[in-house]
């Protein structure tokens, strides 16, 4: 199994978010993180040993007492279960 790090709030790049969407079929949209990434009251990534960002959930809030998680993505179909529980399950809570 492979050890990824998890952080809160970790600096993603446009660039590494669209590689993200585009390893799973998605087709990403230039400038859509840069644009969303103000509207955060944060987010979690999942990084591997090398340091390339292999998930992430987006946790995006009303301004006032509601959050919700939202955009979460893994890069890899064996990294679902090693990425997305940790990642929507563990870090959120810091929000």
């Amino acid at each position: 199994m492979t050890d990824f790090s998890f952080r809160w709030r970790d600096p993603v790049t446009d660039d590494e978010m669209s590689d993200l969407v585009r390893s799973h079929g998605g087709e990403p949209v230039p400038g859509w993180w840069n644009g969303i990434r103000r509207h955060s009251l944060g987010w979690v990534t999942a990084r591997d040993p090398a340091g390339k960002l292999v998930g992430f959930v987006n946790v995006a809030w009303d301004g006032g007492d509601h959050a919700f998680l939202g955009c979460t993505s893994t890069s890899c179909r064996g990294c679902v279960r090693s990425t997305s529980t940790p990642v929507v399950s563990g870090r959120p809570r810091r929000a």
